[in-house]
This record gives C-alpha cells, sequence and structure tokens, in this order.
C-alpha cells in the first residue's frame, strides 16, 4: 500500500481526482467567482506536495500561476474568449490564479508517472528563454489567427513542431499529451454550464479544434518554463541535461 502511495500511480491517481474535483467546482460556481477561487485552493497545494524539492514544487506552482492568467489576459484581450462573470476583476476571474497553479505540477506529475524517472533539478537559460519566446509566439499565433481554426490549426502544428525539435527530449512529448488531455477534458463541463465561451465556432466539447493543439504547445513550454526556474529558485546553476 505504502508503494503505491508513493509511486507512479498515485501521481496520476492524484492528478486525475484534483481534475475532476476543478472541473466540478467551475461548473458548480463559476457564478461566484470568489468562492470558486477559495474552494480551488487545496488542489495546487497538493500537487505541489508531490513535487519534492519544496522550493523547487513551489517555483513550479508559482510559475503557473503566473504565466497561464498572464497568457489568458492577452487572449480575452485579443478576442478568443469571454468569461460570464470574473468578479469585477479585468480579463480573467480570480479563480483563474488556482486553476493555472496545478497547471504544470500536474504536467510535470503525469510526466514523471509515464517516463518514470525524475524532474531535472538543473538550471537551463536556453530552456528558459525558449519557453518564454515560445509563449510569446503562441499567443501571437492563435490571437491572429483564432477566428479562422484552419489557420490556427496550421499555424499551431508548425509551432508545435518548433517545440518538439527545439528541446528534442521525451519530456517534451509527455508534457505536451498531457497538457492536450487536461486542458479539454477540464474546459468541456465548465463551458456547457455558460462559464466562458469562444468566439470561433466551436466544434468540440463547446471549443475550437485547434485548442487542443493550444494547449499542447502550452503545456509543453510551461513546464520547461517552470522547471527552469524551479531549478534557479532552488539553487541549482548546473547545465540541464537532457531528459530522456
Amino acid at each position: 500500500m505504502r508503494h503505491f502511495i508513493e509511486g507512479p500511480r498515485w501521481d496520476v491517481a492524484v492528478v486525475a481526482i484534483l481534475a475532476a474535483y476543478g472541473t466540478l467546482v467551475l461548473a458548480t460556481f463559476w457564478g461566484r467567482p470568489y468562492l470558486a477561487a477559495l474552494l480551488l485552493v487545496p488542489p495546487p497545494i497538493i500537487l505541489w506536495s508531490r513535487l519534492g524539492d519544496p522550493r523547487m514544487a513551489a517555483a513550479i506552482t508559482f510559475a503557473g500561476a503566473l504565466l497561464g492568467p498572464l497568457t489568458e489576459m492577452a487572449c480575452v484581450k485579443g478576442g478568443l474568449w469571454t468569461y460570464a462573470n470574473t468578479g469585477g476583476l479585468p480579463y480573467v476571474p480570480p479563480w483563474n490564479f488556482p486553476i493555472w497553479a496545478c497547471f504544470p505540477p500536474a504536467i510535470w506529475l503525469l510526466a514523471r508517472a509515464l517516463l518514470r524517472t525524475t524532474i531535472p533539478v538543473t538550471f537551463s537559460p536556453r530552456a528558459l528563454v525558449l519557453a518564454l519566446s515560445g509563449v510569446g509566439v503562441e499567443i501571437t499565433i492563435f490571437v491572429s489567427l483564432g477566428m479562422n481554426p484552419p489557420l490556427a490549426l496550421a499555424g499551431g502544428a508548425v509551432l508545435a513542431t518548433a517545440v518538439i525539435l527545439a528541446f528534442r527530449e521525451k519530456a517534451t512529448l509527455a508534457m505536451m499529451g498531457a497538457g492536450a488531455l487536461l486542458g479539454p477534458l477540464c474546459e468541456s463541463l465548465p463551458i456547457s454550464a455558460g462559464a466562458w465561451w469562444y468566439a470561433a465556432p466551436s466544434d468540440l466539447f463547446g471549443m475550437p479544434a485547434y485548442m487542443i493543439l493550444a494547449y499542447a504547445i502550452f503545456g509543453g513550454l510551461v513546464g520547461h518554463a517552470s522547471q527552469s526556474a524551479g531549478a534557479l529558485f532552488a539553487g541549482s546553476g548546473k547545465s540541464r541535461a537532457k531528459m530522456t
């Protein structure tokens, strides 16, 4: 029993349970955004506790709480989607911050479970610069082309290929797969409940089909950015070896 609780299967179970919990909270309480934010405080703390090194885990979690909402603000301002109730905040509701704090810890836990390896603990300036630049490019592509789904898919496919070639790690593919899975599954129920809607034609789980690719790209980029931030915050100055 102890081996199960401490093993990769438990990491997957924890992510699945918390994803279901977060989805239900948003679908039920999106109209009360501050209550939803309060109810979503425990999940990132639980995921944080599964990552290991407390300082690195804190940086990984904070990176999600920062990069996710900033990216969403740019996309909402660009007209890609609209929230029904932001609680008076500009662009995004308060629950956006804890829910995005869950994203990089969750995808790293899933990648770690799939690859049966550890999260790299050394800092790579190259990975950090590439990841943050990639997030900027992703925002530009989908805000510019989001109202034309075929072009958005084409642009996203080019960027996804560039991300894979830039990092050349199995972890990148694992995190992209985790992002493509978690994002749409967690969005579908709140969208159907009216929490937010997309401006472009929505033909898959209430969202444009290109959002699956967008989540995959964001998963890989935020995963690498958060790991680099975590390694830097944890005090490692070594160059990072590839995670294979």
